[in-house]
């Protein structure tokens, strides 16, 4: 079971691995739009200022945005079941945690003190865990899609202020369009969106569903 456990976590840190992967890379692409547009001669992120390392036209930046969101569509449906396998596993043994502890605590006498000290310590660093691996993965995607935005905000304001020949403005509305329609927006299952209002919900939902069993648990007693 500790096993499962184990290789269940090292899965969610390799997802994180592979989303900062990606955010990486939109930040370059970021970079290479603020060098062709806004002119900028030094960028003060190191990703962005990659960008100084080559000349990206508007056709060789649509196409790795295109390959690089294919890449994050792969990567969300690989994560959909690992990711609510947390939620729910993880999350109810957090909760049963917590009401083991108030049972615990309110029972402790001078005999047992270190096992509640133990109970007590373990719940912490489990809570802890859970909460890392929960709120990274939704912390990276927010990021991304926080990048994708200002980028497409970037190519809006290009196609307004720019004097661009007919073809060339054919191919920047052709990059703003694709940024509009394939966004960085990782949910799972296509319906629960990964950003940072998912953890501060579900562990509203949590501490809910804690008091609700706390409250039934004194009414059996």
């Amino acid at each position: 079971m500790n096993l499962a456990f184990l290789c269940h976590d090292t899965e969610i840190i390799f997802f994180c691995v592979l989303l900062t992967m990606i955010l990486k890379r939109v930040k370059i692409i970021k970079g290479h739009v603020g060098k062709l547009f806004l002119r900028k001669k030094k960028s003060s992120n190191q990703l962005e200022g990659l960008s100084n390392n080559a000349n990206l036209d508007v056709s060789h930046l649509h196409n790795a945005y295109d390959l690089l969101h294919t890449c994050s569509e792969k990567l969300n449906s690989a994560m959909n079941f690992p990711m609510v396998l947390l939620f729910t596993a993880s999350g109810l043994t957090s909760i049963m945690l917590l009401k083991n502890v108030f049972a615990v605590v309110q029972q402790s006498d001078e005999e047992n003190k270190y096992f509640v000290k133990y109970i007590v310590t373990y719940t912490i660093i489990y809570c802890m865990k859970f909460t890392i691996l929960f709120i990274m993965p939704c912390y990276f995607s927010n990021i991304t899609t926080t990048q994708v935005a200002t980028m497409r905000t970037m190519l809006h304001d290009a196609i307004n202020t720019k004097a661009l020949g007919k073809y060339e403005r054919r191919k920047l509305k052709a990059f703003f369009q694709l940024t509009q329609d394939s966004e960085f927006a990782y949910a799972l299952w296509g319906v629960i969106k990964m950003d940072m209002s998912l953890p501060l919900s579900y562990c509203s939902l949590c501490v809910t569903y804690l008091i609700i069993v706390v409250q039934f648990s004194r009414f059996i007693d």
